[in-house]
């Protein structure tokens, strides 16, 4: 099944492809048909009119004149009428052959638009059978694809480093992704330093499957438990003065962690070849009952510094009785060791690194090879112990996952270190610090929307009206052949003019625009990550040169469900724009294609 850090939910009908293939049209008619038609439209009337007057007049003009010319000649009269009426019958048919064209015009149209609708019936009935299939084949596709699928880190990557999250997310995560990892790497070591017990589900989860477990609770059962065995002394040296002085700045003085150490390996030469926890501490202590009497003598004879001596008898006197103790259980295909809360904080620190240490060696030299390690409160160990933890790790392909309850100055300085799974950080420092590790992009978003309506209309009404009328007379004598003759003339004239100007304007004018910006986001705003679900994380992936984000579901739950994959679909590229899908969402798998058209597009 391979590793498994939760789930992905498939939208389903986001891999649902459109049929791109567009619907058939009517095929456009011969523009020579309407031309046709328009040219046997205009001047219906006047082409009756002239043909009939043509005819017509033609024949009555060959009548009268022919008539009169041959009024003489029977036979002739024949032709003359026979031509009169050929005329006349000739305007009548020009007539009618004027009235029928715009008919006939008309007739070819119908029949071409008979003819092209049935070319489209045809074609449209080809077309929605392939739509038809397309949409069947999508759909079978569709149905393929689960509600469910696996998320699971990328091929190649070393560690997964979880960040946030409380501790039911947590322990989720275990019963998912630690049940995977045991099912497929084998051997798995848990190293619990947040007190609350974690793996219980984890180790239930093994049970059921057949494995083995071991758990172990510290200092509870540090008797039975010797984080130091198997170590060679200088080993078991350097183990010691990295947990005195891992929570100095720095690791402390050079000086001091020297002549530490330096006394530390003589007396651990001393009691070679068997050193362990209870003698060391009795060397320090001048203890003489686990210790023969030469290496008493040996040991008094060292020079050493009281002081030095008893500050390092104080540190190591709560671990004195590490692996006194035969132990209960054997190793396990599943090892949980689980430090206690409380007790002195010192010798909690102190135990935490010896655990550091213990599992690096169980990485470098350990008997049975493990897996995968996988250590729950990584927040307060040093970024350089987790460093080399991590290193050794890779080197033996070793699968490594880091617990971080809080991102602060030293979880930053050690995640990325492979892929980055966030889980609910409350605070908001902590999140928009995750936002940031995730990155920003450009992005254009809508930054302005305007509309306008507006409208204007004018009615103007004008009327004039006027007249003038002139009137007028003449009166005088004239002399003519019968003497003086006296004559009147009136002029009169009159003139009405009247107009009346009437207009009306109405116009409406309206605009919808839109504003974009390109601005450069969050990839993730830390708001989300303050409100992710319990059982939610936001895995950050590295594929080639970019990061992908993915939202992962951990609720262990969700394996009961239907249609539930527990192998991760495929990336498939995002569709063409030219390809539209029926809702835009993230498509994060691939459905292989059918024969016949590509469901991708």
């Amino acid at each position: 099944m391979g590793e498994r850090l939760g789930w992905i939910f498939n939208d389903r009908d986001s891999f649902r492809r459109a049929f791109t293939e567009p619907a058939p049209r009517p095929a456009p008619l011969d523009p020579e048909l309407q031309e046709r038609l328009t040219r046997a439209q205009r001047g219906v009337a006047r082409k009756i009119l002239l043909s009939l007057g043509a005819g017509l007049g033609l024949a009555v003009l060959i009548g009268c004149c022919g008539g009169i010319a041959t009024r003489n000649s029977d036979n002739a009269r024949t032709l003359v009428i026979f031509m009169a009426g050929l005329c006349a019958l000739g305007g009548v048919a020009g007539a009618i052959l004027a009235g029928v064209m715009p008919s006939l015009a008309r007739r070819s149209i119908d029949e071409a638009e008979q003819r092209s609708q049935a070319e489209l019936d045809t074609a449209h009935a080809a077309w929605d059978s392939r739509r038809q299939w397309h949409e069947q084949q999508q759909q079978n596709a569709v149905d393929a694809v689960p509600d469910w699928s696996a998320a699971s880190p990328s091929p190649g990557t070393r560690r997964v480093d979880i960040v946030g999250g409380t501790m039911y997310g947590w322990e989720a995560v275990l019963t998912v992704f630690g049940g995977s990892l045991l099912a497929t790497r084998g051997p798995m070591v848990v190293a619990d330093f947040t007190g609350e017990a974690l793996s219980g589900e984890l180790m239930e989860l093994a049970e059921v499957t057949g494995r083995s477990v071991r758990d172990v609770v510290l200092p509870a059962q540090l008797a039975e438990f010797d984080l130091v065995a198997g170590l060679e002394p200088a080993e078991l040296v350097d183990g010691l003065v990295e947990a005195m002085y891992g929570d100095q700045p720095g690791g402390g003085n050079r000086a001091e962690r020297s002549q530490d150490a330096l006394l530390l390996t003589e007396i651990a030469e001393v009691l070679a070849p068997r050193v362990t926890m209870a003698r060391l501490v009795a060397a320090l202590l001048g203890n003489p009952a686990p210790l023969s009497p030469d290496e008493v003598a040996r040991l008094t004879a060292l020079p050493a510094d009281e002081a030095r001596v008893r500050r390092i008898a104080a540190f190591l006197r709560p671990l004195a009785d590490m692996g006194s103790a035969p132990a209960t259980t054997a190793p396990a295909d599943l090892t949980c060791v689980v430090a206690e809360p409380g007790g002195g904080h010192a010798q909690h620190e102190l135990l935490k690194d010896l655990m550091v240490q213990w599992l690096g060696h169980q990485v470098r030299r350990g008997a049975a090879p493990i897996g995968s390690l996988l250590l729950l409160g990584a927040d307060e160990v040093d970024h350089r112990a987790l460093e080399r933890l991590s290193t050794l790790c890779e080197r033996r392909g070793i699968r490594l996952v880091l617990f971080f309850q809080h991102l602060r100055a030293e979880s930053l300085r050690t995640i990325g270190g492979g892929e980055v799974a966030l889980m609910r950080l409350g605070n908001h420092q902590e999140a928009a610090q995750a936002a940031e590790f995730v990155g920003r992009g450009h992005k254009f978003v809508l930054s302005r929307l305007t509309r306008t309506l507006g409208g204007e209309e004018t009615h103007t009404v004008a009327e004039m009206e006027g007249g003038s009328e002139t009137k007028g007379a003449t009166k005088g004598e004239r002399a003519s052949r019968h003497g003086l003759r006296r004559y009147t003339s009136t002029n009169w004239s009159k003139t009405r003019n009247w107009s009346q100007t009437e207009s009306t304007a109405d116009s409406t004018n309206w605009s919808d625009a839109e504003s974009v910006d390109r601005v450069y986001e969050y990839t993730v705003e830390p708001r989300v990550l303050q409100d992710l679900p319990e059982y939610a994380m936001v895995l950050v992936k590295n594929e080639g040169t970019s990061s992908v984000v993915q939202a992962v579901e951990v609720d262990p739950a969700i394996v009961t469900l239907p249609r539930v994959s527990m192998v991760p679909l495929g990336h498939e590229p995002p569709p063409s724009p030219a390809v539209p899908a029926p809702r835009v969402l993230p498509a994060w798998g691939a459905i292989s294609d059918p024969p016949g058209p590509s469901i991708r597009g």
